[in-house]
């Protein structure tokens, strides 16, 4: 039997798309409550056998007798195996628990822990007895369960026939946790491990994990050193938290995607809102992924591990610190690229300017005569680009490329370039400011990171877009369900749009309701059940997924949770703000009391603010629901900045929060003022972020008042309109933040001589730049074909990992071309396609490039052609999903 891949992770957020390319997949319960049922992965909880952390839910309840002593190290109690209560203790209040959340497989931890308080023979016997005893307890109680040991090499010869696997640290390299370093394996200590293991190879045939901690930079060279011993490696950092490769890119590097982002949260104590947050937008798009670093806080430790993209600072002067100053010069050691925006934040000395190639002649100064001497093609302002009084340093270049230059008298002074270590980028020249407060950019801030990160092209992860066309979303947020429409009778405005959007349009919808607005504990007791009534028969529409909005609608949420005012949230009689009652309540109430059978809460919809705090992110990901809005995607032709273009997402500390593709209707009639049918200008939106570069998906997003007036309502169903006359892929909020997701936490992408290796995890797109050409479906595996879109050309796989390889002219093999459904699996060679389509309550609709002369069946049936366009060939059917299979002649 060949031997299993293993992953482990004990960090927050857990990619699990990833770790479900492995056979198993080691986790920490508390980041991950329910492990996913589906798929070919065993899911194992980490517990601790031998030490207790006093973080763990149950440590307070065993006996301090029990607790025989302490490491120092970890933090950890060491417990007493010999208590005759203990096995049953760790069945009911370690497994069990673990049990009901659904983990049928437990890592058992610390088995030899009891070495730091047995002293004797006797002792480690007697501790080597209760091991024994609980193993046999927890197989007593669940026969079936999976039990994966960490050493345990004493008791093994009793064990080992009730244990899946085996697992050891530190084989090359380890981790000393006292002391906070790396540590070398001596060869003495190594020669007694394999002497440990050698039974548990050759006599029990168990597979054996060697777990080693190493740089990042090392961790290959100890991975290959592992396998060469016959053992299942896996080497990370001592916390086991690093993103681990998808399995599919064992042994490839992949490319680092992460961007450092210097800034100051003093003046920017909310990244949200601030004009920080605009650097993601144009990272996103070239596939980066940022992480914000406080200026004034510990920096980064991983920059030489091969894994940084990039490092972009934003400052004005004298907003470094030493610590920063002294970072950057790692930075640049490691060759890194770093990209200077504003100011350097320090004064550069003549070390400085020498490390970086620069020469300044004067200082900032101010001038009166500053004219524009050279402009590279690639600035593209959103504004008049005008020589500016203020800012003229009076830079010169060693070495780069100037991409914009000005001269004020004899003087010369370079605010732009793009350098050999990275670039620059200096006020005023990389944003205005507009007297209506919104900015414009100076540059193409795209093609200024492009080139000023030393960016290869590769194919760049997708959200925007599945099997060729745009992803549209509509979502509701659940404010004015209970508002009274303005039209005959007074109906509620929730029951309006049931009735007259939700019952009519073939789309897939995420609606949520505030539980403080239509729940019996909340404002309106008394008309709760009518109210309930309505919401009950919303959710059991098929077309609409389940969301709540939160118990107390927070207007923000930093306040709300630290109590200084009450107003900053719904005035429900007598409650006082609480995370839990905002979110795991308001889901449990849901489920409660409003779904159908079969029906669960599957998406948490912020509202208020939409800038949750990281712990409450966090909250809501231990439901196991997913969570979505935030983001002010705004744009419009009156507003035609990137500016107004928000990120996919956003890191608070190690929480990620995904936002709305765009803003709600909210924004568009200015805060509900009026006019009241502007949200009809979300079409502008939708088309300024589709072209000349697709930065967004279509997400028709509102509130429930909405219904409450003709106007709004109106501009609703016309919005509707223009979206289904578009090129769509419908999904529900859930699919969408699931792609968002795996985006920042899943997607990975290898080069693999000419092709590309690329793990997607939930998305399916990958956007292939022109210039590296066609996919040679050929030699591709994975692949199901290609669409072009303006200047962009969108490839489509099949599941979640593909090997890209590249042709410079486009194929002529029977491929697809686009499709309103998602992939559910499939297969293609050069004259046959087989895919298995699904679209979320629209008649499925997908064309296929090159398939003249091919017979097309659609489970079985033969399906018609019902147009051509050249190579493409298109087609519809009357149901939702379908097995699709083109076979060519040869």
């Amino acid at each position: 039997m060949a031997a299993p891949s293993v992953a482990f992770y004990y960090g927050s957020n857990p990619p699990l798309t990833t770790l479900a390319t492995y056979d198993w997949a080691v986790v920490e319960p508390d980041a991950l409550p329910t492990p996913p049922s589906d798929g070919k992965t065993t899911w194992f909880a980490y517990v601790s056998i031998g030490e207790v952390h006093p973080d763990r839910p149950y440590a307070k309840d065993i006996p301090m007798a029990w607790q025989a002593g302490n490491n120092a190290a970890w933090g950890g109690a060491v417990i007493d195996q010999t208590p005759a209560a203990w096995p049953q203790f760790v069945v009911d209040r370690m497994i069990t628990p673990l049990w009901q959340r659904g983990y049928r497989a437990f890592f058992l931890d610390t088995l030899d822990a009891f070495n730091l308080i047995a002293k004797t023979d006797a002792q480690r016997r007697a501790q080597a007895d209760g091991l024994v005893r609980v193993i046999n307890a927890i197989k007593a109680q669940y026969p079936d369960a999976k039990l994966f040991a960490n050493r345990g090499f004493e008791i093994m010869p009793r064990v080992h026939d009730q244990l899946v696997g085996v697992a050891f640290e530190s084989l090359f390299q380890g981790w000393d946790a006292s002391q906070k370093k790396y540590t070398v394996v001596s060869e003495t200590d190594r020669q007694w491990l394999l002497g440990q293991l050698a039974p548990i190879t050759s006599q029990y045939k168990l597979p054996v994990v060697a777990i080693d901690y190493a740089k990042p930079a090392e961790t290959a060279a100890v991975t290959q050193k592992i396998k060469a011993q016959g053992f299942i490696p896996w080497v990370a950092d001592p916390l086991l938290s690093t993103l681990p490769p998808a399995a599919p890119l064992a042994g490839l590097k992949p490319i680092a995607r992460k961007v450092y982002i210097l800034y100051n949260a003093k003046l920017a104590p909310s990244i949200m809102g601030n004009e920080i947050l605009y650097l993601s937008t144009p990272l996103n798009y070239l596939g980066l992924v940022p992480r914000y670093i406080d200026v004034a806080g510990p920096m980064p430790d991983d920059i030489e591990s091969g894994q940084v993209a990039g490092v972009i600072s934003w400052l004005t002067a004298g907003q470094s610190t030493p610590a920063a100053e002294q970072w950057l010069t790692r930075v640049l050691t490691a060759h890194v690229p770093w990209v200077m925006l504003g100011n350097p934040g320090f004064d550069l000395d003549s070390g400085w300017q020498g490390r970086l190639g620069i020469q300044s002649d004067n200082g900032e100064t101010t001038v009166a005569d500053a004219r524009i001497l050279q402009q590279s093609p690639l600035l593209h302002s959103e504004a008049p680009l005008v020589p500016q009084r203020v800012g003229y340093w009076g830079w010169h270049l060693r070495a780069g490329d100037p991409w914009l230059t000005i001269g004020a008298g004899s003087r010369q002074h370079v605010p732009i370039a793009v350098t050999p270590w990275g670039g620059y980028a200096l006020d005023p020249y990389m944003l205005v400011e507009l007297p209506d407060f919104t900015a414009r950019w100076l540059i193409d801030p795209v093609a200024f990171f492009q080139q000023a990160l030393q960016l290869q092209p590769m194919p760049v992860p997708d959200v925007t877009t599945e099997n060729g066309r745009r992803v549209f979303l509509f979502h509701i947020d659940g404010d004015g369900f209970v508002s009274k429409a303005e039209r005959p009778g007074y109906p509620i405005s929730g029951k309006v749009m049931t009735d007259e959007v939700l019952k009519r349009r073939a789309l897939p919808v995420t609606a949520s309701v505030i539980e403080g607005e239509i729940g019996p504990s909340g404002l309106y007791p008394k008309q709760s059940a009518e109210f309930e009534k309505e919401a009950r028969a919303m959710f059991a529409l098929p077309n609409v997924e389940v969301a709540s909005h939160s118990y107390s609608h927070p207007f923000k949420w930093g306040l709300a949770e630290a109590g200084v005012g009450e107003s900053y949230h719904l005035d429900i009689p007598g409650y006082v703000f609480s995370i839990q009652r905002e979110t795991k309540d308001s889901i449990d109430y849901i489920n409660r009391r409003l779904v159908p059978p079969g029906k669960k809460v599957a998406v948490y919809l912020w509202p208020g603010d939409c800038n949750p705090p990281s712990d409450a992110i966090a909250a809501v990901r231990k439901t196991g629901v997913v969570a979505m809005n935030g983001g002010d995607t705004l744009i419009t032709r009156s507003q035609n900045t990137l500016t107004q273009v928000d990120a996919i997402g956003l890191y608070k500390m190690d929480e990620l929060q995904i936002f709305a593709p765009n803003q709600n209707e909210n924004v568009y009639t200015n805060d509900w003022t009026g006019p009241f049918y502007g949200f009809r200008r979300a079409i502008e939106t939708f088309e300024l972020t589709d072209l000349p570069r697709r930065y967004k998906a279509i997400d028709v997003y509102v509130h429930f008042y909405t219904a409450s007036k003709r106007a709004s309502l109106d501009a609703l169903n016309q919005t509707l309109d223009w979206a289904q006359q578009q090129a769509i892929t419908p999904l529900y909020a859930s699919q969408y933040i699931a792609r968002a997701t795996s985006f920042f936490v899943d997607a990975q992408v290898a080069r693999d001589g000419d092709a590309f290796v690329v793990h997607g995890g939930a998305l399916r797109t990958f956007r292939l730049p022109q210039s590296l050409g066609y996919p040679d479906l050929a030699q591709s595996t994975g692949v199901a074909g290609y669409l072009d879109h303006g200047s962009e050309r969108y490839v489509h796989l099949i599941g979640p990992d593909a090997r890209i390889a590249l042709q410079p002219g486009a194929p002529t093999q029977l491929s697809l071309a686009d499709a309103n459904g998602v992939t559910q699996s499939g297969r293609i060679t050069p004259q046959r396609l087989e895919l298995r389509l699904s679209a979320e309550q629209q008649n499925l609709q997908f064309s296929l490039r090159n398939a003249q002369g091919c017979t097309v069946t659609a489970d079985g049936k033969s399906v018609p052609a019902s147009s051509t366009d050249g190579a493409v060939t298109h087609y519809k059917l009357n149901t939702h999903a379908a097995s699709i299979i083109a076979q060519c002649p040869r």
